[in-house]
């Protein structure tokens, strides 16, 4: 039985994780890298005072970092797949980790950067495996295992590491 999300009150002290890690959240005045939102030794340094502009820088700077994962795993998976997706577009969304649409777009969620990376690759190589395979069958599974043998583990931790990836 799955556990329920945990909930987020942006104060600080609260755990957020980044890339596999746990980051202790830290409303600052200012960063050392001058960033809105800085990974600093085990804390997450937020250049905010309220929760509410946390809560949105936060979710700026996943989004951000998503996408700089997107931009380094995408081509190279893209290339061993032989696949080319159309688009890929980073946003928000509280359920999916991903989609790929028939057209060959390809969403992942801003969360992504939450998880370990092994798990994050895992989500970018399943999205691109549905522009060979549109569906979830035994052919798309099977596409998905021969790009990451380790698939079906990673996919367990990523429903492991889900209740902690919450904005």
């Amino acid at each position: 039985m799955r556990q329920l999300p945990i909930q987020r009150g942006y104060e600080n002290g609260e755990i957020f994780p980044y890339r596999g890690k746990h980051f202790e959240l830290a409303l600052v005045n200012e960063t050392p890298a001058g960033a809105k939102v800085t990974p600093d030794g085990g804390r997450l340094l937020v250049c905010a005072d309220k929760a509410e502009c946390a809560r949105q820088l936060i979710l700026y700077w996943y989004t951000a970092e998503t996408e700089n994962i997107a931009r380094s795993l995408v081509p190279a998976w893209s290339k061993k797949l032989a696949v080319r997706p159309r688009a890929v577009t980073v946003k928000y969304a509280r359920t999916r980790w991903g989609s790929c649409a028939a057209s060959g777009n390809i969403f992942l969620n801003s969360r992504l950067a939450m998880l370990s990376v092994e798990v994050g690759e895992y989500v970018v190589v399943h999205e691109l495996c549905h522009l060979k395979q549109m569906n979830h069958g035994s052919e798309f599974w099977d596409e998905v295992k021969r790009a990451l043998p380790l698939a079906m583990t990673l996919r367990r931790s990523l429903r492991e590491q889900e209740r902690e990836a919450v904005l």
